[in-house]
């Protein structure tokens, strides 16, 4: 049966929809800054390959919470300059609130919602669902996460002085390394090649994307982390500089 909720129990059970989402989570909320302790166990679902689609707000949505979604590799992030409701739901239960998914409304507002589950609120579920599903599917996907905006890149390697990736990457090998380099992502030693830098392992997860501008920990060069590398610039500034001599 339909459970009211005050403010501490809609987060207790927004945190328990994120932790049992089986393969889609969907959090729909204006105003977006996602505290530290779910944001956690949002990124734990995310490497479980859990899609998880936020619908918020663009012009409401700061340039930090931004950059922590941006975390999430499965993320599909929508806008909707009109949104005002908030509702969040996996596969079986759903939480329609006044709660915003905001740190400051879960620490200081007065907040109060329902909780609906598919089993025991079937007819009531399923109309929320529609009208949330309306909600998702008219607002606008962002094209700056996941999308491969391919002129921004060639003109990012063109100021870089950097090779496109049709041409052959001609750089010196460090004396002594073998041939051996770094995964830009985990570490793991492997063959020094621009054009692959990362291990079979971490290639595969960057390759359902394919964003050339995602930013990573690690120089393919020396494997340590200095500044953000990523897939058309593997090499952090003082390696780069190393390899034009």
């Amino acid at each position: 049966m339909v459970e009211f909720l005050n403010k501490d129990k809609a987060y207790a059970e927004i945190v328990e929809i994120v932790s049992k989402a089986a393969s889609r989570l969907v959090l729909i909320s204006p105003y977006i800054k996602i505290p530290d302790d779910l944001l956690e166990r949002l990124k734990y679902m995310d490497g479980k390959s859990i899609r998880i689609i936020v619908v918020c707000r663009e012009k409401d949505l700061k340039v930090e919470a931004k950059n922590e979604l941006k975390q999430l590799r499965n993320l599909e992030l929508r806008f909707d300059k009109d949104l005002h409701a908030k509702c969040f739901y996996n596969e079986e239960s759903m939480v329609i609130t006044s709660l915003n998914l905001h740190e400051h409304s879960q620490q200081h507002n007065r907040e109060m919602g329902i909780l609906l589950n598919y089993k025991e609120d079937s007819d009531v579920f399923k109309e929320a669902l529609n009208e949330a599903e309306f909600i998702v599917n008219r607002a606008k996907k962002d094209s700056t996460i996941r999308g491969l905006i391919s002129g921004i890149a060639k003109e990012a390697r063109s100021a870089a002085d950097l090779p496109t990736k049709d041409s052959v990457r001609k750089t010196k090998v460090p004396s002594g390394t073998k041939l051996k380099g770094f995964c830009i992502r985990c570490g793991r030693n492997i063959t020094y090649d621009l054009n692959a830098p990362y291990c079979p392992d971490c290639y595969r997860v960057w390759n359902k994307f394919k964003d050339p501008n995602y930013e990573e920990e690690l120089c393919h060069w020396c494997g340590k982390s200095k500044e953000p590398t990523t897939m058309v610039r593997p090499l952090c500034y003082s390696c780069y500089r190393k390899s034009r001599r």
